[in-house]
């Protein structure tokens, strides 16, 4: 059983990645648009609705420093949404698409994805946009449920936190 963190860009992203990381291991990383610039290690796919941006974000990755990622993944390089998805995905849905569909992992832990207005970690204001992506959240979840989980927000309130055992593949 392979499971994959989900980095998105809420402000809950880094509180969640470190309750994530305490619950046991993950076999891969997938992140979406800012968060890139700012984790540490390498994603398995750096990924975007807006691909034109990887160019300026992964020159200010590696002047922090910072490895780069495996592999670069926009819109235009994959399908962004799940097959019968209605409607356009938030660029946290489109990276566990990718991880799930694209990379084949059979689970995946959303951090930072909990789809609420609440702010950006790299920006004070509101998320007034998240609404308009619940649709395309739950004309998914027939697909998901029961390979993901959420550290937070509405995505955790629909499909429920992960434990150790989830985690692993010890418990469905």
């Amino acid at each position: 059983m392979r499971t994959c963190l989900i980095l998105g860009g809420a402000d809950s992203v880094w509180t969640d990645t470190e309750a994530a990381l305490n619950l046991g291991e993950f076999e891969g990383i997938v992140g979406a648009n800012l968060i890139g610039i700012y984790w540490p290690g390498s994603f398995d796919a750096f990924v975007s609705l807006h691909p034109d941006k990887f160019k300026v974000w992964t020159e200010r990755r590696r002047r922090r420093g910072l490895p780069a990622h495996k592999a670069l993944i926009g819109n235009t390089d994959t399908d962004p949404r799940f097959p019968g998805q209605e409607g356009p995905g938030s660029s946290g849905l489109f990276a566990l698409k990718v991880a799930l569909v694209d990379l084949g992992f059979d689970r995946a832990v959303l951090c930072g994805v909990p789809l609420t207005t609440t702010p950006h970690f790299n920006d004070a204001a509101d998320w007034r946009h998240a609404t308009y992506y619940h649709a395309a959240f739950h004309s998914i979840l027939p697909q998901i449920a029961h390979r993901t989980r959420s550290m937070s927000g509405l995505t955790r309130e629909v499909l429920g936190a992960p434990t150790p055992e989830w985690i692993s593949g010890e418990e469905a």
